[in-house]
C-alpha cells in the first residue's frame, strides 16, 4: 500500500501533512527520501492542491491524506473513493470511477469512529459518496479531516487518521462488498452498515446522482472493486420511486441482485 500526502505550505495541507507526520514519528522510517513501514510506502507529493497528487504509478492500493471542505464547515472525519458519476468538475475523468477497496475503506471508517470515541473528539464520522478526482489506475481512497481551517490543523484528528490508516494497512480480512445507492452525500445508512455489520459499502451513488446513471457507470460500480461486488443495495427511503426504477432497470440488464436497505 502507498500513502500520499502533501507538505506544501497552506492551512488545507495541514490536514494532509499532520497525519503523515504522526505516521512518520510512530510507524514509518525514512530511507532514501521516502518513508517505509514494512512493505508499505509513504510519499510526499508536494502539491499545493491535494487533488493533484500523482497517481500514474502501479500500486496495490493508494491512501490519500486529505483535507475535506464543506460549506457547512462542521467538524468531520470522512473516507471515500474518488470518482465521477457524471461530469468532472473537480478533476479526474468524466463518468469514470476508480477501483474501490471496500474492506480497507470500511476499516478506515471503523478506525476513525473508534478514535473519535477514544480521544473524545466529538466530531462527525462518515463515508462519503464517490466524488472528485483524480482518476487512478490503482485502487484508491481519500481519508479526510474537515471541514474548515478550524479543523485542518487539529492534532487529535491527525492522530486519529494516522491510527485509522495503520488499522487498514494491517487488515487482512474479507468482506461482502455492495454497490450502494441512495441517501445524501454523507450516506449515514451505509456508514452505519459498515460500522455495525459484516457488509461493506463499495461505490456509493447518492440520490442526487441517480438521474445521470447509465450502463457505463453502473457496470463500473459493479466491476471496479478489489472485492467481488455481491449486488446492489438501495436505501429504501433514500430515493424516490422513479429513481428506484432507473437503478432496477440497469441492474436487471446487468444481471445484478438488488436488495433494499431499510
Amino acid at each position: 500500500m502507498d500513502i500520499l500526502f502533501s507538505s506544501e505550505a497552506g492551512p488545507e495541507n495541514e490536514a494532509s501533512a499532520n497525519p503523515a507526520r504522526v505516521l512518520a514519528e510512530e510507524w514509518f522510517s525514512e530511507k532514501g527520501g521516502e518513508f517505509r513501514c514494512g512493505a508499505h510506502r509513504m510519499m510526499d507529493a508536494k502539491v499545493r492542491r491535494i487533488l493533484d497528487v500523482p497517481v500514474g504509478f502501479e500500486s496495490d492500493g493508494v491512501v490519500v491524506l486529505s483535507p475535506h471542505r464543506s460549506e457547512r464547515e462542521y467538524p468531520s472525519l470522512t473516507v471515500h473513493v474518488p470518482g465521477n458519476w457524471d461530469c468532472a468538475q473537480m478533476g479526474g475523468e468524466a463518468r469514470t470511477l476508480n477501483t474501490v477497496m471496500a474492506g480497507r475503506m470500511r476499516e478506515i471508517l471503523r478506525g476513525l469512529y473508534s478514535g473519535n470515541e477514544k480521544y473524545s473528539l466529538g466530531w462527525n464520522v462518515s463515508m462519503e459518496a464517490d466524488h472528485h478526482g483524480p482518476t487512478c489506475k490503482s485502487p484508491i481512497m481519500f481519508v479526510e479531516i474537515g471541514s474548515s481551517e478550524k479543523e485542518w490543523g487539529n492534532e487529535t484528528a491527525a492522530k486519529i487518521v494516522a491510527e485509522a490508516v495503520m488499522r487498514t494497512l494491517e487488515w487482512e480480512g474479507e468482506c461482502d462488498s455492495y454497490f450502494c445507492v441512495g441517501g445524501g452525500h454523507y450516506c449515514p445508512k451505509f456508514s452505519k452498515m459498515g460500522l455495525e455489520g459484516e457488509r461493506a459499502a463499495g461505490h456509493v451513488l447518492p440520490k442526487y446522482g441517480v438521474e445521470t446513471l447509465g450502463m457505463d457507470t453502473f457496470s463500473q460500480a459493479m466491476e471496479k472493486s478489489v472485492e467481488e461486488t455481491c449486488g446492489v443495495l438501495i436505501e429504501k427511503k433514500g430515493i424516490n420511486a422513479a429513481q428506484r426504477e432507473i437503478v432496477e432497470k440497469f441492474a436487471k440488464e446487468y444481471g445484478a441482485e438488488v436488495e433494499l436497505l431499510r
